[in-house]
């Protein structure tokens, strides 16, 4: 894939994430619809005063939700996914067990297995309500994120695929190099390709977790996701005002430490491009071994 090679072409490049940071006032030209920033600022104002939203506690949920949800809330992601197998298994032919199984799948930074949980749910009539399309939101971000070089459920705020669009969306350069044991050019057609498709796939998310925000204005893991598809999209602002009326309901939850880490850096970006120059270790997660039977 293009973007792999990309994102270690510009990690000699990645200093100007800095630059631009410091010098304060330009943000990143990324094409995006031109609601979503005025949407955005909206949702930031109704989840201030939106009492919490449970997915776990709607109608549609299934009988093993709460406990999946407990799992998660209480960082224990290998439990969770255990419950949702476990109940996919008693009842394979119901689409809210797979949805369930995808959250679970996502938590434990298995976005291609997630997104194909997703698309079992609507081929047996699963809806996008505001939990299945913050899910597909999740999964398919993270899916593109770890296929660009990042690991984990909660890959940092500013990752090596983010500083290449910073970099190449500004013009700097129609081919990337990467010296080393083998030299790597990349044309100025696949580079405009990789940009497009960080943008359109930052884009589509960002709109399909904000709708699922705004169809539940007090769910707390939208909102997180939205504030940083925000950024990463470069809408600076709306994703500033969304992050600045979550803290008080990130206390206590397993994304709390991520939260915290993603507000550091946002405010000093110096320590997060000095970590997404160096490229990650492999990722070491693998699908569920009981998928297997559950497709």
């Amino acid at each position: 894939m293009v973007w792999v090679i990309v994102a270690l072409a510009l990690l000699v490049g990645a200093f100007a994430f800095v630059v631009m940071k410091q010098r304060g006032t330009r943000e990143v030209t990324v094409v995006v619809p031109p609601d979503l920033g005025p949407r955005i600022e909206a949702a930031a104002k109704t989840f201030a005063t939106s009492t919490p939203w449970h997915p776990a506690k709607t109608d549609a949920a299934p009988s093993s939700a709460a406990a999946i949800e407990t799992a998660l809330i209480a960082n224990n992601p290998n439990k969770a996914l255990a419950l949702a197998e476990g109940a996919l298994a008693s009842a394979p032919d119901d689409p809210a067990c797979r949805l369930w199984l995808a959250w679970a799948l996502v938590a434990n930074g298995q976005p291609g297995a997630a997104l194909d949980q997703l698309a079992h749910a609507r081929s047996r009539g699963a809806t996008d309500g505001p939990f299945a399309g913050y899910v597909a939101a999740r999964a398919e971000h993270l899916h593109f994120e770890h296929a660009a070089g990042s690991t984990g459920a909660m890959p940092p705020l500013v990752t090596t695929a983010d500083l290449a669009v910073v970099i190449l969306g500004r013009g700097r350069g129609g081919a990337a190099w990467l010296t080393g044991a083998q030299e790597v050019q990349l044309s100025s057609a696949q580079v405009r390709a990789a940009v497009a498709e960080h943008r359109d796939v930052t884009a589509r998310c960002l709109a399909r977790a904000l709708t699922a925000l705004e169809l539940a204005p007090g769910f707390v893991d939208a909102a997180y996701l939205v504030a940083r598809l925000a950024i990463k999209a470069g809408l600076l602002g709306p994703g500033r005002a969304l992050f600045d009326v979550i803290p008080s309901r990130m206390v206590g939850r397993p994304d709390a430490a991520a939260y915290d880490r993603d507000r550091k850096d946002l405010d000093d970006p110096t320590s997060a491009v000095a970590a997404a120059k160096t490229q990650p270790a492999p990722g070491k997660g693998k699908r569920s071994r009981s998928l297997r039977v559950l497709s």
